[in-house]
């Protein structure tokens, strides 16, 4: 079962993106693969590709973005990563 990662929220929605980036910077594979038979793993990619959240480290971003969701098209980093600025342009 998902665990609630967000302190500011008390029920799990997967509906909201920032549940999902939660759960993929967060969870366990087990959860991660559970979130993938909920949503579908096309669902995933569009919310992770479409809502950007600054939650993710260098190692569990490549990760994610690479093995998980095997995309393939580069992307912003400084719009997961979160050690980097606020407002990157």
């Amino acid at each position: 079962m998902i665990r609630n990662y967000t302190w500011y929220n008390k029920t799990l929605d997967l509906n909201r993106p920032e549940t999902v980036h939660q759960v993929l910077a967060l969870g366990t594979i087990g959860e991660i693969k559970e979130l993938k038979s909920l949503l579908g793993e096309e669902k995933i990619k569009s919310v992770f590709l479409e809502y950007p959240a600054k939650v993710y480290r260098p190692a569990n971003l490549n990760f994610i973005k690479n093995f998980l969701l095997n995309i393939k098209e580069p992307i912003n980093e400084q719009r997961y990563l979160k050690d980097t600025l606020r407002n990157p342009r």
